[in-house]
């Protein structure tokens, strides 16, 4: 399979197209971004910006969704005992949560002494959204990810929290940075890294909402269900647009340096946190279906979910590109078919484990064509994207 160059992006991947050296259009318009992106004097300025506009003036600062990993419990930390910000904690309980997550989550949240509740979903309804994720898009981290980010935005509207800072790392918010991406989460980028205006998160708000709609649409072309999902998920946009405070959906590692293996130091030191057994790079401890969603990944893309997210530290300069394809060897040469996963997974969404090999073969025909009009649409027409 051909590679990029420079990162370790394949061929195939959506939107891609490479220049005469091999070098992918993803590598080159982070090259034309770095100088923005990696200016942690200025993005840190702005981030605190961010944080003394809000102090005191709301019942809580901030509200932080805690999954139990080390990105979100390391941000609880920085945010309470360094920036000494009122946090609420809040826990997405999609179903999938491990007994290591939650053992983390209630650990991180009695040792800042901070506020947290567990929120359950209408699993009737999300039973539902994660069948249809499998069946559509091969996955059901769609779900949680853009679920979560609904439901926390919905959160802080309704309790009055002017930020709600999530815990994406940098490598999964640059991995689709790139004009016309459907990634919901591209807008508060662009957002986030600019002085705060009003409007300007409004608009953020607001396109994020529709990349998600335009999502679910197509999980869930039941428009009952579709309507129940939304009332659950997502504050009424007229209110919205309305209202005197509206909160900025805040991704704290875009201000600064990001060290997983430093943050795990910490959270050890300081709070007592327990490290996964697994504990290496772009590890996912606190769900129980992610080796399940890796192995379908691989399955319908024909190459692992861990590319982007590698190719984000290479371009960063975080990872070697020979460590990099070392690992990409590793995660593409796994033979081993994680059934515990793969049948936890099915029964809780309602799949026959023996239906995955043919949503697999059919979702395979299907990107292969839909990928090839995308990389010409987006070659011919060149978008740039501006942030």
């Amino acid at each position: 399979m051909r590679l990029c160059t420079r990162c370790v992006l394949p061929g195939i991947y959506r939107n891609i197209h490479f220049d005469a050296n091999g070098i992918c259009n993803y590598c080159h318009t982070y090259e034309r971004l770095r100088t923005r992106l990696t200016d942690f004097k200025a993005l840190s300025a702005l981030g605190d910006e961010r944080f003394e506009r809000v102090r005191g003036r709301y019942p809580y600062d901030c509200l932080i969704g805690l999954s139990g990993g080390k990105d979100s419990s390391w941000i609880a930390l920085q945010l309470v005992r360094k920036k000494k910000l009122k946090c609420l904690g809040f826990t997405f309980d999609n179903g999938f949560l491990t007994d290591y997550a939650r053992s983390n989550i209630r650990l991180v949240a009695e040792r800042l002494g901070i506020e947290h509740f567990f929120y359950e979903v209408d699993w009737d309804i999300h039973k539902r959204f994660y069948e249809q994720a499998v069946r559509w898009f091969g996955t059901p981290c769609p779900g949680c990810s853009y679920s979560s980010y609904a439901l926390s935005y919905k959160i802080a509207f309704e309790r009055q929290i002017p930020l709600v800072v999530h815990g994406r790392s940098r490598s999964q918010m640059f991995r689709e940075l790139l004009a016309g991406s459907p990634d919901a989460f591209l807008p508060f980028v662009k957002l986030n890294i600019s002085p705060y205006e009003r409007e300007k998160n409004l608009q953020a708000t607001l396109e994020a909402r529709m990349k998600i709609e335009r999502f679910i649409s197509i999980a869930m072309p039941n428009r009952v269900m579709r309507q129940r999902f939304y009332d659950e998920f997502f504050p009424p946009t007229d209110e919205l647009r309305d209202a005197a405070m509206i909160p900025e959906f805040l991704g704290y590692f875009l201000y600064q340096y990001y060290d997983e293996g430093a943050m795990m130091d910490e959270l050890e030191k300081e709070l007592g946190w327990e490290r996964p057994d697994r504990s290496g790079i772009l590890t996912h401890a606190d769900c129980a279906v992610h080796d399940a969603a890796e192995y379908l990944y691989r399955q319908v893309f024909g190459y692992p979910m861990v590319s982007f997210e590698l190719s984000v530290l290479v371009r960063e300069g975080d990872l070697p590109r020979e460590e990099a394809l070392k690992l990409l060897a590793e995660h593409t040469g796994r033979e081993s078919v994680p059934d515990e996963s793969l049948d936890y997974l099915c029964e809780q969404v309602s799949i026959q484990r023996g239906e995955l090999a043919g949503i697999c073969k059919r979702l395979r025909r299907q990107k292969r064509w839909r990928n090839r009009l995308l990389r010409i649409k987006n070659f011919l027409l060149r978008p740039k994207l501006d942030l």
